[in-house]
C-alpha cells in the first residue's frame, strides 16, 4: 500500500476540501487515483473526467505510477480573460 496527499483546486475543493490523504495499492496509477476519488464522491465524477493530475513539477498521464509519501495535485480546467 502507498499513502500520499492529494491537493484540490477550484471547484474540486467543494467536493473534497483542500487536501486529503489517501491509501491505494502499491501499483496504483493516476487512473486508479481518479477512480478512487470518483468513488468517494460521485458528484465530482464529471469534474474529475476533465481534470489533470500533477506531481511536484509536471503534469502526469493516467498511466503514471503513484509513489508513497508523494503529493499530487488535481486541477480542473480553467478559463479566464
Amino acid at each position: 500500500m502507498i499513502r500520499f496527499k492529494v491537493h484540490f483546486y477550484a471547484q474540486l475543493k467543494d467536493f473534497f476540501g483542500e487536501t486529503m490523504e489517501l491509501e491505494l495499492a502499491g501499483n496504483s496509477t493516476v487512473a486508479d487515483l481518479f477512480a478512487a476519488l470518483s468513488k468517494k464522491n460521485a458528484l465530482a465524477a464529471e469534474w474529475l473526467r476533465v481534470s489533470r493530475a500533477a506531481g511536484e513539477d509536471a503534469f502526469l498521464g493516467h498511466e503514471q505510477l503513484l509513489t508513497d509519501a508523494g503529493s499530487y495535485y488535481i486541477l480542473p480546467p480553467s478559463s479566464g480573460g
